[in-house]
Order: structure tokens, then sequence, then C-alpha cells
């Protein structure tokens, strides 16, 4: 079994090479030693690997005298949603997230819905080692449906008598909220315009379920601009980020988006903390001066973000990658309430998407992240550290490096074998410059 599939937040790895039944199946015996629990949930994504796992999973976890409540297909989030809402002791999602066909994972839970890092040093040894042997009564395994309940929760999050109709093109890229789409929408005032709302194991040859990436959003762009709709939404291929479209059909950052979720629940929690990974922060913290919400910085991550929203009592979190998480989801992220509390935003206050955005795009311009082939970046860390002495320097999720003008961070990924650069400035040219000055940097290396 390849060690670096044991990741900061779960497990990920390269099917099969790197993650297969048979390591999917002695790692979830390790879980089941590591946690001991009467009752575990399992689901997975719609991916061809992640289905061959479930299988591995559920028999390896029957074996260990583990009950197993299989509960199918979902998005990502509806897996934490399972382990609370249920008080089950512990859940298992098979699902590679965003990343291309040909990753599978696992991301696991402990009861109520805190996670087990896949890294988790206990775990890790069990699942490398040889497990012993269990001589006691088998598990049972039960189908459950805890789709109807989800979408109730989900719409409890906001007043639904508050929306407006509009007019919403949705593109799921082939993923998990397609499976959930229709029951969420079910009696909401709306047109509704379809793009890639068809769940398919291959996110229909998308090069990644990821709305992230400037080629997958393309093909919305171009639907957005024809048809007009009031705002655009899509998700990844598990459904845990969510991502916009304003009404001229223009890409929204997420860290735009985050502003205005960050104005509407200050008015439910006002002054209450608030957390943002360090990658983008310059929108988060103008968002917070602004409703007197208490900023904290987090590393980045799934696990590192709910640590951080739990230590600091925080009732929202937000990634610059479309990450959103939530007091009342346990503090896991979900890709669904921030869309309603978006449509919620826009019916009451009368204004268009990019209207509401205007103010915190004014003179503040965001690189594209970009990704390095770099698994290991410490050496060029350290270079761009020495060529920037005067910035102020961060090194709590890789290197921040800040200036009053322009900051940047690279950082390690901690789901793909790559180094991630992020950069944010008060004018475009000078963010250019900075761009291709670091990137002439971190290539050198490589």
């Amino acid at each position: 079994m390849d060690k670096k599939i044991f990741r900061a937040y779960d497990i990920r790895g390269k099917y099969p090479d790197e993650l297969n039944q048979e390591a999917a199946a002695k790692i979830a015996g390790a879980y089941a030693l590591r946690i001991k629990p009467k009752t575990v949930v399992v689901g997975r994504d719609l991916r061809v690997a992640s289905q061959r796992m479930f299988d591995a999973v559920a028999k390896a976890l029957l074996e260990q005298g583990v009950n197993v409540k299989d509960a199918g297909q979902m998005t990502n989030p509806m897996i934490s949603y399972a382990v609370f809402n249920y008080g089950f002791d512990g859940g298992i999602i098979l699902s590679a997230s965003h990343n291309p066909i040909g990753y599978g994972g696992m991301k696991m839970f402990k009861k109520g819905a805190e996670t087990l890092p896949g890294d988790d040093e206990e775990l890790k040894k069990l699942a490398l080692g040889d497990l012993p042997a269990y001589l006691g009564p088998k598990g049972q395994l039960e189908k459950i449906n805890i789709l109807d309940d989800y979408i109730n929760f989900i719409r409890s999050q906001i007043e639904i008598a508050k929306l407006t109709k509009k007019t919403i093109l949705f593109d799921p890229c082939y993923g998990s909220v397609s499976l959930v789409l229709d029951k969420l929408l079910e009696g909401l005032p709306l047109e509704r315009i379809n793009l890639h709302t068809k769940p398919e194991a291959n996110f229909g040859g998308l090069p990644e379920p990821n709305p992230q990436n400037l080629e997958v959003q393309k093909e919305a762009i171009k639907l957005a601009k024809a048809r007009k709709p009031d705002f655009t939404v899509m998700w990844d291929g598990d459904g845990d980020r969510v991502f916009f479209l304003d009404e001229k059909g223009e890409f929204v950052p997420a860290p735009y988006i985050t502003t205005v979720l960050i104005e509407a629940i200050s008015q439910k929690y006002p002054g209450a903390v608030m957390v943002s990974d360090p990658r983008v922060v310059w929108p988060f913290k103008q968002a917070t001066e602004k409703t007197v919400a208490k900023m904290v910085i987090s590393k980045s991550g799934y696990r590192f973000m709910k640590e951080a929203m739990i230590k600091n009592q925080a009732v929202f979190g937000a990634e610059m990658t479309a990450h959103y998480f939530f007091k009342e989801t346990k503090y896991t992220d979900n890709g669904l309430i921030p869309f309603l509390m978006v449509w919620e935003i826009l019916s009451q206050t009368g204004k268009k998407l990019s209207e509401l955005v205007a103010s915190y795009r004014k003179d503040h311009f965001i690189l594209d992240e970009k990704k390095f082939p770099v698994e290991n970046p410490t050496k060029i860390i350290a270079k761009l550290k020495a060529q920037y002495p005067e910035g102020k320097a961060d090194e709590l999720d890789g290197l921040t490096i800040e200036y009053p003008l322009w900051r940047f961070n690279f950082r390690a990924s901690n789901t793909e074998p790559v180094a991630k650069l992020n950069i944010e400035a008060k004018d475009k040219k000078l963010m250019e410059e900075k761009a291709e000055e670091i990137e002439e940097i971190i290539t050198l290396d490589y």
C-alpha cells in the first residue's frame, strides 16, 4: 500500500494503482479497529472506482462486526449529515471529490461527524500492518434512504417563503448534485435552465468535475450569456463546493460570494467569529470589518477549517476554493446552503448578483489559482522567502507574503501531488507582473 494516499484529511490516490479494493478494505478494517463503532453509514459518489471500493469497504466492516447502513450514491456533505442527524458511530464516503477521473478516495468520520484524518497515525499503522483476526459475530447490512430528511434540513436553513421567482441556470458538472437537485427545487418559484444535470460516472468527459477550472466554466458561461438567467450555479463532482455566474454570465470568484454570505450571516449572528483560509483574504477581511464580525485565519483544508471553527466557536467558514462551512452542519462544508442563501439574498434585496459584490471587486484582483507539478515545495518556499524579505511573511500554510498592494500564498496541495499559487492585488497590472515573477522562480526548480 502506497503511504502517500494517507493525506491530511482523507485518503486519496490514483485508482487502481495507489488506491483499490484491497487497500480500501484494509483501511476500512483499520478504521473499525481505530474507532470501534457499532454502526457506520457508508455512501459513495458516482465514480466506478467508488462503487467497486464500496463493496470492499462494506464487507471489511461487516467482517469486523460493524453494522453498515448503505446510504447509496450521495453528495459528499450528505455523509456528515447522516452521521450527526441519525447518531451513527461513524461514516465513510467513497469519493475523490473534484479530482479527475482516475482517482479514488475515502473520507472518514467519527461520532458527531468529527473528521478522522487520513494521516491519523494509529489508522495508518493499523492499515499498513497485519490486522488481527476478528472472531465475533458479523455485522448486518441495511440500505437506507436519507434524501427526504436531508433536503428538509437544507431547506430549513433559509426562509423558503421569501424566495422570489428567478430564472436560474444549473450546472452540477454531471456530478452527484444531479441526484438531489430535483428534490431540492421541488415547488420553488423558478424557471430552470439545465446544463450537465444528468449524473454520469465519468462526469461527461469533463477534464475534471471542477468549476474552478476555466475549461469547465466555458459551456456554462456561453449558455448564460445566451439565455441571460438571473444567475448561474455550478457544483463540483461531489457537491461540496458551489460556484456562481452573475446575471451577465460572468464568473464570480468564490471570495466575493463569501462576502455576500458574511453580510447575511452577520445579521443572524452579530459579532460572531468567522474563519478564512490564508490564500485570498482581503475581501473576507473587508466584509468582517464592515459587519463587525471577528476574522480568524486557518490552514487550508477541510480538516483544518473545521478544527479552527470548533476551537474558536465560529459560526461560518470559507475557503477561496468555494468550500463553505456552517455551525448548523456541525462545522462541515455544504454546497447547497450557499445556493439557497444567495437566492434568498437576491430576493430580499432586489439587487443583482453583480451589484452585491461590486464594492468588494472594486480595486481588487485575484489570480486564477495556478498548479505546479511539485509535491514538496520546501526549497521553492525558501527561495521565495529570500526573494521578498521586506514583505510580511507567514508560514501557517506554505508561505504567505504580504505587501500593502499585493500578497501571495504558495503551498502544497493536500489532495493532489502539486503545489498551488494564489495572488491577490489592488492593481491588475501589478498582479500580473508579480505572477510572472513568482512563476519564474518556481519553475526554475522543476
